[in-house]
């Protein structure tokens, strides 16, 4: 004889929250290189950020980008300053670019962040590349503080 089934449980009164995907897409032109556009795909959760960094330069050709790299930074509660960081996907050409972004993200947002990156600079000098990272930080945080305040 089968047990007697058991009445259902009460279902709890904690709703988990459901992410709402809102990605903001926006191009810049990279600073001190006006002819290479950088688009850029944020998307902020409640507990972690979603970034893809691309760039189209009108020299190249018109073929689709490698994949790049995809890396995971999440702040250290140990040592602020310096948050923890792998790459899930790694990509010779854009994983220093990507590693940079995800911590300097990461440690300002106090949030787990996600970089998949794809940006080609060419021949970079140490300046293009810094305002590279100056801007996509900017336009990032202006968004992830925006949606935090708004």
């Amino acid at each position: 004889m089968d047990p007697p089934l058991s009445p259902p449980q009460q279902a709890s009164t904690e709703t988990a929250p459901s992410p709402t995907l809102h990605p903001k897409s926006l191009a810049i032109p990279l600073p001190l290189s006006p002819h290479t556009t950088l688009h850029m795909q944020i998307t902020t959760l409640e507990t972690s950020n979603l970034i893809f960094l691309t760039s189209t330069d009108p020299s190249s050709s018109n073929s689709l980008s490698a994949l790049g790299s995809f890396v995971y930074a999440m702040p250290n509660r140990l040592q602020p300053s310096d948050p923890l960081c792998t790459a899930l996907h790694s990509q010779t050409g854009s994983i220093e670019f990507a590693n940079r972004i995800a911590k300097i993200l990461a440690r300002r947002t106090e949030k787990p962040t996600y970089v998949g990156c794809s940006v080609v600079f060419g021949n970079p000098t140490v300046e293009e590349e810094m305002a590279g990272v100056r801007a996509v930080v900017e336009e990032v945080l202006k968004i992830v503080n925006g949606e935090k305040n708004g």
